[in-house]
């Protein structure tokens, strides 16, 4: 992790007193493993927490779920959907045409994802807490060949930092950085392609009022929306952004976002759950790297 690190920002992360966003997202996983992580990371628990937070705001509804990919009910799903494993990010299947799926394949690529322990080699361990499952949901995006363009909220302590807009799934992807009032940033991450350059979405109010809700407890989160007949979707929170893997183009973005990350509010500085926490919290006040 270090090397990568390393070979993207030609320097190591300081991971004992973090100036960088980046650098803040590594200290997450060594740090801070607050409780309330493996709720938000679990994408069926994650459903009931943003129906208790922001009762408005709609997500897919789990069509079935089980520990056994075996007894997807595939006679019974008529329309296209998705079915995921809820333990990790990348563990899914598309089944757009439910005429014509692989009933087999899906089965077995389920079953070998469950029986995996996500993050384990970039140190996510905020994963490893939670019970695998598996379970269907539909497919939304009908008008984008279901591949809706996707709204990540970078929320620090209540209030929206920037917005990514990814479009362009099924043909060329593209990505866009916006702020809160959606005036486009000259940002890029890493390689990508950061052309992407869309109107407002017609719920976009709406958006930033419900992950500012969803996020006010924390000190950082990604949340990411859909949006479906001019009304915002939930779709999963993420934890460790890119497992902190990346770089900001420009460089000084990394810090810009840093500083809108508050430390002091992450679990594990706010209620130290050791003698040895307590002693590094009191080490960073001294040296002016939080506040009380």
């Amino acid at each position: 992790m270090a090397r990568y690190f390393y070979r993207l920002h030609g320097r190591l992360p300081n991971l004992s007193a973090p100036v960088y966003y980046t650098e803040k997202v590594h200290w997450r996983k060594i740090f801070d493993d607050d409780p309330r992580f493996a709720v938000l990371l679990d994408k069926l628990k994650s459903k009931a927490f943003v129906s208790g937070r922001v009762p408005w705001l709609t997500f897919p509804p789990v069509l079935w779920q089980g520990a056994d990919a075996a007894r997807i009910p595939f006679d019974e799903l008529t329309a296209p959907y998705i079915v995921k494993c809820n333990h990790g990010s990348g563990m899914n299947a598309v089944v757009a045409d439910p005429k014509i799926v692989d009933r087999a394949g899906v089965v077995a690529q389920m079953a070998k994802y469950l029986g995996r322990r996500h993050g384990t080699n970039l140190g996510e361990r905020s994963y490893w807490h939670i019970e695998p499952r598996v379970f269907v949901e539909p497919l939304i995006g009908a008008a984008e060949a279901y591949m809706p363009t996707d709204y990540k909220f970078c929320v620090a302590g209540g209030r929206v930092v920037y917005v990514l807009a990814i479009a362009g799934r099924a043909t060329v992807l593209r990505r866009g950085f916006y702020d809160r009032d959606w005036q486009r940033l000259a940002i890029a991450e890493s390689a990508d392609d950061a052309s992407l350059d869309i109107p407002r979405p017609v719920s976009f109010s709406r958006m930033v009022e419900a992950v500012e809700v969803l996020g006010a407890d924390f000190d950082l989160l990604r949340i990411d929306l859909y949006e479906e007949n001019g009304a915002p979707v939930f779709g999963e929170f993420t934890i460790y952004p890119r497992s902190g893997l990346f770089r900001f183009d420009p460089p000084s973005f990394d810090l810009a976002v840093s500083e809108k990350w508050d430390l002091a509010r992450s679990a594990y500085l706010r209620d130290p759950p050791s003698w040895f926490a307590r002693c590094y919290k009191a080490v960073l006040m001294a040296a002016g790297h939080i506040k009380a």
